[in-house]
């Protein structure tokens, strides 16, 4: 107490706190004093750099640095925020707009789908309408079976009205005028043996009709060869006749009398009573109203190879195959037979004529008197 005046302890600069210490200031240290390290925190200005370094000094610098922070941080969430507001607000739009251009698209595919509908509807009608103009272009036609290849294409003619006058005799050569006579184009599972069919046309229908009704009252023949005679009809028609195989084996089995009527009906006459079909996708339920059994359409036998080992050239291009696949069918039928099942056409359609198409007033299967 009694020595002289103790001597102010100088507070260490910046330059001095990071500055590498010596061994002797590793052991000692130099310690901030409870002074030093009190203080109005919130009255501590911006340091001088040549000023002493505090704790207090190191908290406010913290403190700005934290607040720059916080603000740059701030701005730039909400600069984020806005832009997801902007996109948001597009997409909300986009949204809106792909919204009502699916509701016109389904209100267009509805439309669209009454148009399928409706067209479907008149292609089948003009497909029954060809094949019933097809039918009647061989209403004069008259297939005829059994006579041998022996007969030449120009004995044809000779042969067949010797025939016809011999089936009957009250026509005259004038009646029995044919325009033209072929032979028909052998299918692929016939017998190589097998005759072609025979295709005529008369010039007169009532001379057609008399020697069809002849034959079937009485077998007309060629040198003790038996004939069959079947009316000429179009490709269309005899695949549906023989979709309705099991419907006639059946009604054949049951004692039914049935006929085929134009252009394509089958009329089967139970208790008095005539009962038409008139598509075969209805032969379920007809053979239902009969009574009648379906049955099973025995398989067809396979054709036998009629051309030598080595005969067929493997197809190589894709345009041989594709005429091969078009041109193998054997019953080869028109492109009106592509599409056999009309669906029905749309009640009120602003293309609908107002005078009702006779196809669509026939119903699939009717009941007669």
């Amino acid at each position: 107490m009694g020595g002289g005046k103790k001597k102010k302890e100088q507070t260490p600069s910046v330059a001095t706190l990071f500055r590498t210490p010596t061994a002797s200031q590793r052991t000692t240290g130099s310690q901030l004093t409870e002074e030093e390290d009190s203080g109005p925190e919130d009255t501590i200005p911006l340091p001088d750099p040549t000023a002493p370094l505090t704790i207090g000094v190191l908290r406010g610098m913290l403190r700005e640095a934290t607040a720059d922070i916080k603000t740059h941080v701030a701005a730039e969430i909400t600069k984020q925020l806005e832009g997801l507001k902007t996109e948001m607000a597009t997409l909300a739009s986009r949204t809106g707009q792909t919204e009502n251009r699916i509701s016109k698209l389904e209100s267009s595919t509805q439309e669209h789908a009454q148009d399928i509908a409706y067209f479907h509807g008149k292609i089948a009608a003009l497909e029954d309408g060809m094949e019933d103009l097809n039918n009647r272009s061989r209403r004069n036609n008259i297939r005829i079976r059994g006579l041998p290849e022996a007969v030449t294409q120009e004995q044809l003619l000779p042969t067949l009205k010797a025939i016809f006058q011999e089936m009957a005799p009250d026509l005259t050569p004038n009646d029995l005028e044919i325009d033209r006579v072929h032979r028909a184009l052998k299918p692929p599972n016939l017998n190589q043996a097998t005759p072609r069919d025979i295709i005529t046309r008369l010039h007169h229908f009532s001379a057609k009709e008399k020697l069809t009704q002849a034959a079937r009252y009485k077998q007309p023949k060629f040198k003790g060869i038996s004939l069959t005679f079947f009316q000429d009809l179009s490709p269309l028609t005899l695949k549906k006749r023989r979709d309705l195989k099991p419907l006639t084996l059946a009604l054949q089995q049951q004692g039914l009398k049935y006929v085929w009527g134009h252009p394509f009906k089958l009329i089967v006459r139970k208790d008095e009573q005539a009962h038409i079909l008139l598509h075969p996708t209805e032969m379920g339920p007809f053979a239902e109203s009969l009574g009648v059994q379906l049955l099973q359409h025995p398989p067809r036998t396979p054709p036998r190879n009629r051309h030598p080992p080595g005969y067929w050239t493997p197809l190589t291009s894709s345009t041989q195959k594709e005429k091969a696949t078009t041109a193998g069918s054997g019953d080869r039928p028109s492109i009106a037979g592509l599409v056999t099942v009309p669906l029905p056409r749309p009640q009120h359609h602003p293309h609908q004529n107002t005078t009702p198409q006779k196809h669509h007033e026939l119903t699939r299967y009717t009941t007669a008197s």
